[in-house]
């Protein structure tokens, strides 16, 4: 098993409403929103070791002791300069 595993999570804008959220995402079950993308990426990294958890659970394949998860934001919508 790798040492890291990298799980792509894409962040989008809705233009009607400005909030951010997840529009795709290598995790099972993630979907979330937020004002802004940085509390949406606090929100992900809160919920996301708990959804990998669950989503592995019962796999004997999967040794979660010693994987390592990275969370990739692809960022789907671009981001504005009062974001950078």
């Amino acid at each position: 098993m790798p040492d890291r595993i990298e799980l792509d999570v894409h962040l989008a804008r809705d233009a009607e409403t400005g909030r951010w959220y997840v529009a795709q995402s290598d995790i099972p079950g993630l979907w979330l929103e937020a004002d802004d993308p940085i509390a949406l990426m606090e929100r992900i990294s809160l919920a996301a070791p708990e959804l990998i958890e669950l989503n592995t659970a019962g796999a004997p394949a999967v040794d979660r002791a010693s994987a390592r998860h990275r969370i990739r934001p692809v960022f789907d919508s671009p981001l504005e300069l009062a974001y950078v």
